[in-house]
C-alpha cells in the first residue's frame, strides 16, 4: 500500500467515523425530541447518514480490494475531534428531556454547515476525478440536509410565534 493509498483509506475511515457519529446525533435527538415533526427529521437524517456510511465502505472496499474507485460513485488530517461526537457529548446538556426543538434544530444546522465545509475540502484535495466527484455529491447532500433543518426551523419558528400571539 503506497503512502497515498493509506492516506485515502485513513479519510474514508475517518468520513465513516463523521457519519456515523452523526447518525447517533440525530437518532438522539430523534429520541429526544417531544415534537412528531422533529422525529420524523431527525430520523430522516439518521437513515441517509446510514447510506452515506454504506457508500463510503463500498468505497473503501473498492479501493482496497481492487485499487480503484467503483465506477459509480465518485479526516482531514488535523486529526481533530470531529463535529458529531462533540455534538454527541453536548447533545444532553442541549436537548433536555423537555425537548428546545429549536435549539435542536439550530444545533443539526450547525453540523449540516461543518459537513458541507468537510466534504468540500476533501473535494478539493482529491486528485482523482472519482473522488472528487464523490465528495462533492457528499457536500451537496450536506446542503440539502442543511435545507430540510432550516425549513424545519422556519415552521417551528413560525408555529411558536403563532402560539404565542
Amino acid at each position: 500500500m503506497t503512502r497515498a493509498d493509506s492516506r485515502r483509506e485513513r479519510i474514508l475511515l475517518d468520513a465513516i467515523q463523521f457519519e456515523t457519529d452523526g447518525r447517533a446525533f440525530f437518532l438522539g435527538a430523534a429520541e429526544k425530541t417531544s415534537d412528531f415533526f422533529g422525529k420524523i427529521i431527525f430520523t430522516s437524517l439518521a437513515d441517509e447518514e446510514l447510506d452515506h456510511i454504506e457508500r463510503i465502505h463500498a468505497i473503501n472496499r473498492s479501493l482496497r480490494d481492487h485499487g480503484t474507485w467503483p465506477p459509480d460513485e465518485g479526516r482531514d488530517e488535523r486529526g481533530d475531534r470531529n463535529v458529531f461526537e462533540e455534538a454527541r457529548d453536548r447533545l444532553d446538556q442541549t436537548i433536555r428531556d423537555r425537548t428546545d426543538d429549536l435549539e435542536a434544530v439550530k444545533l443539526g444546522m450547525d453540523l449540516e454547515k461543518r459537513g458541507i465545509e468537510f466534504y468540500s475540502e476533501l473535494a478539493r484535495k482529491a486528485t482523482d476525478p472519482r473522488e472528487r466527484a464523490f465528495y462533492q455529491r457528499l457536500a451537496t447532500e450536506e446542503k440539502r440536509h442543511l435545507e430540510i433543518l432550516e425549513n424545519t426551523w422556519r415552521t417551528l419558528t413560525a408555529y411558536s410565534s403563532s402560539i404565542l400571539g
